[in-house]
């Protein structure tokens, strides 16, 4: 999800400097992509909250190591980075997008404008 993230924020940044344009045409497939996983993910989110709850497996030494185990792994913990947090970035990396594809866009229409306003002139 890192790796993921970290593309996004490098595609974000390519359309900021302007390296990076598509028209809206183009862009609408990825961006009702995005929409889509947005919306999932907000359905996730009323679940995540059954994750980190802790899960009561008694008192036992073994009951303990379970519960214990069982919230690392939806939070985070030694060795694992957990579901909650790769959720969080893939969020992340999904808005990143979005906002790369809508400057992407405002980049094409710069473009486009003015290619349309120098043939004007002839």
């Amino acid at each position: 999800m890192q790796a993921m993230t970290a593309n996004m924020v490098g595609l974000k940044q390519a359309a900021e400097s302007g390296s990076f344009a598509i028209s809206e045409d183009g862009a609408q497939a990825y961006l009702k992509a995005i929409d889509a996983a947005m919306q999932d993910l907000r359905k996730i989110d009323q679940e995540l909250g059954l994750l980190r709850q802790d899960v009561k497996l008694g008192t036992s030494p073994d009951g303990t190591a379970m519960a214990r185990y069982n919230k690392e792994s939806a939070e985070g913990g030694a060795g694992t980075t957990g579901i909650v947090p790769a959720i969080e970035q893939l969020r992340t990396a999904l808005d990143e997008a979005r906002g790369a594809m809508q400057k992407a866009i405002e980049n094409y229409r710069e473009v486009d404008s003015s290619n349309a306003s120098t043939y004007k002139r002839y």
